[in-house]
Parts: C-alpha cells; sequence; structure tokens
C-alpha cells in the first residue's frame, strides 16, 4: 500500500474530524488513485497537504468535498463521516426507466477509448435458472469511464440495491428486458461476474467501492443478455421467457426511451454536469461527425469485445482465434464483414506480444 496512505489508516490518537481527511484519501485510493495523484483532479490537494491528517484538513473545503463527491458519484454525507454508506441507496426495480436513462446518459458522453461495457452484473453463481426456486441474487452496476491517470483508466460506479433475485419472476424478467436493452441498442454484452457472497453482501449494503471485482472476465459465458435472446441464437438461454421480456420493454416503452434519450443526451455537455469544476482536469470527450459516429458504432463493440478477450486470456490469444471468436458473435454488425477488416482494427489494440500483430512473424494459423 503507497506509503502517503498508510499515514491516513494507521492506528493512532485522532480526532472526530480525521475520518473526513481518512474517507477522502481512501475515496481515490479505492478507485485506483495514489494519493500523490489526487492533484491531478484537484491542484488544490499539494503533496504537502498530504503529509498528516491535519495538513489534509486545513485545505479541503465543502466545495471540494462536494466536487470528489460527484466525481465518484459517492455520498456526500459518507465522506463528510456523517453517515456509514459510501454510496446513496439507488433503486430501479419496477421502474426500469431510471436504469435506461442512466444507461443511455453513459453511452451518450462515453470517450473514444473506453473499452464500452457499461453495464455488469455481480453475483455469486453464473448458474442462473428460472427454475430453480433457490436464492440467485444479481447487483446491476453502471460503469462510466471519468479520467486516464497516465496508462490507467478511472471509473466510478452506480451500483442498484434493489437486491435482485432471479428466482423471483418479476425482478428476472426486468433484468432480461434491461439485459436486451443494453444488447440490441445499446450494443454491448451484459458480463457476469462472479463474486463471493460476503463481497456481494457488502456491495449491496454499500460498505465497499466494487473495483476489484468488475473489471476481470468481461467475456463472461453465459452474459446475462443471453437470457434475453430468441431461440434462433445458438447461445440463448430460457427462450421460453422471451416473449414475456418483449412484452415488459413494450409496456416500459424501453426501446423509444433508450433511443430518445441517447439521441437528447449526446447534444450535451454532459461530463461538465456530471464532474463540476473544482480545478480539475478531466476533459469531456470531443465531439464527433455523424460519419465518424456510424464507424464508431460499427468498431467500437468490436475493439471492445477484442480488448476483453485479452484482458481475460493474455497474449496466448492470437489475432486470428481473436477474429474467429468475433466472427462467431452474430449481435456484433461488424462481424459479417472480412477477417482483413476486423484485423485492421483490432490489431493496434493487441498486447504487443500476442501472435500475428504488425511488426512480429505471425505463425502460419494468421
Amino acid at each position: 500500500m503507497n506509503r502517503l496512505f498508510k499515514v491516513f489508516t494507521r492506528n493512532s490518537k485522532s480526532s472526530s474530524v480525521d475520518i473526513v481527511a481518512q474517507r477522502f484519501i481512501q475515496a481515490f485510493a479505492d478507485h485506483g488513485i495514489q494519493p500523490a495523484q489526487i492533484s491531478r483532479f484537484l491542484p488544490q490537494i499539494g503533496l504537502d497537504s498530504l503529509r498528516s491528517n491535519a495538513a489534509l484538513l486545513s485545505v479541503l473545503t465543502p466545495e471540494i468535498l462536494e466536487h470528489t463527491a460527484k466525481l465518484f458519484g459517492i455520498s456526500l454525507k459518507w465522506l463528510e463521516g456523517a453517515d456509514s454508506k459510501i454510496y446513496e441507496y439507488q433503486y430501479c426495480y419496477k421502474q426500469p426507466e431510471i436504469f435506461i436513462e442512466q444507461l443511455a446518459a453513459i453511452q451518450a458522453r462515453m470517450w473514444d477509448d473506453d473499452i464500452g461495457i457499461p453495464f455488469r452484473v455481480l453475483t455469486t453463481s453464473k448458474a442462473l435458472s428460472n427454475a430453480s426456486a433457490a436464492y440467485q441474487p444479481l447487483i446491476p452496476v453502471l460503469v462510466e469511464k471519468i479520467a486516464n491517470v497516465g496508462d490507467e483508466p478511472i471509473y466510478r460506479y452506480t451500483v442498484f440495491n434493489d437486491g435482485f433475485d432471479w428466482s423471483h419472476p418479476p425482478a428476472r424478467i426486468q433484468l432480461k428486458a434491461m439485459a436486451r436493452i443494453a444488447f440490441t441498442l445499446g450494443t454491448t454484452v451484459v458480463p457476469l461476474l462472479v463474486v463471493k457472497p460476503n463481497v456481494l453482501e457488502r456491495t449491496l449494503e454499500r460498505e465497499l467501492i466494487p473495483l476489484d471485482y468488475l473489471h476481470r472476465g468481461l467475456v463472461s459465458n453465459p452474459s446475462l443478455e443471453d437470457y434475453a435472446l430468441s431461440e434462433d441464437r445458438l447461445i440463448a438461454k430460457e427462450t421460453e421467457e422471451l416473449p414475456l421480456v418483449m412484452d415488459y420493454i413494450e409496456q416500459h416503452d424501453l426501446v423509444r426511451l433508450f433511443v430518445e434519450a441517447k439521441r437528447r443526451l449526446s447534444t450535451l455537455d454532459l461530463e461538465a454536469k456530471a464532474v463540476p469544476e473544482v480545478g480539475a482536469t478531466v476533459p469531456a470527450p470531443p465531439k464527433i461527425g455523424k460519419r465518424e459516429q456510424n464507424k464508431k458504432l460499427l468498431w467500437e463493440p468490436v475493439v471492445a469485445t477484442a480488448q476483453a478477450l485479452w484482458a481475460e486470456h493474455g497474449d496466448s490469444l492470437h489475432i486470428a482465434e481473436a477474429i474467429r471468436r468475433i466472427k462467431r458473435m452474430p449481435h456484433l454488425p461488424a462481424a459479417k464483414l472480412s477477417d482483413s477488416a476486423i484485423r485492421k482494427h483490432i490489431a493496434p489494440h493487441a498486447p504487443d506480444e500476442v501472435s500475428g500483430k504488425s511488426g512480429r512473424k505471425p505463425n502460419k494459423s494468421t
């Protein structure tokens, strides 16, 4: 652990306000930001301010605390030491419109270099079954990139605390509808990420920031959208419930809501609204023209899928195999295009040691 972080977390006599300094440092550390990097976001916080609780407290202001809470989507009351819950309670059960609006907003302001998988689900098992009455908990999480620190992306998380249970039909149908919208209109997979029961419970109770559990295994088998596909898809599961899912989507008008929300929000400078300026140096993503937008919608999911595959398999997955896997994913519009076209777009994103990457002698199989 970083030495500066230890200054704020070691056991020592402290006043009741020291918790504010400790939680301020924790908020950044739990999002992958070391104390010495905080000034990239808040130039007011110099290194001298990080020598002790007292030094940090002398420069913290209500405005800085409020900005930090909004930057990471965490509770201002928690940051101020007035509450034990890191996040405000978020809900969307029986109100999928809340989730769809937020998903559309994230996609509307998505960074060009983002991996593009904003909807992820924490669960204790991928073996979901609508035939089982056993408790099958799931936590929907929205993941949004907010900055780069060097080569590392920084994200904020919206954790929905409804306590979804796959064995409960209304909750299950809603989750399937949300996954289908994300997959068909948002062109994103919805990975199921397995965690231990105590991690799931702590996340649901708003006791931790789930950074460590949301960025591995993003190409999951199955994924949540597999449960909302038609029976002509080989990977489709529980297809007998698809009519109920489609009725749910129509009843809540989710297709129109997503399309209109994304179009409307794309015209706004949402990054400035989501991250108010308090000396922050995080730029908003640049606007792009319609032609570039269409190109982005075609290739961004392919690149994101390839990056997720390499994140999971490392450099043992050569480019030819990545292409083969992508071409077996009919939900990707670009999967129908030529191998060379796909190679052109994914090769620059391959790890340096991947076979078949430009500058390396390819294997015969590539």
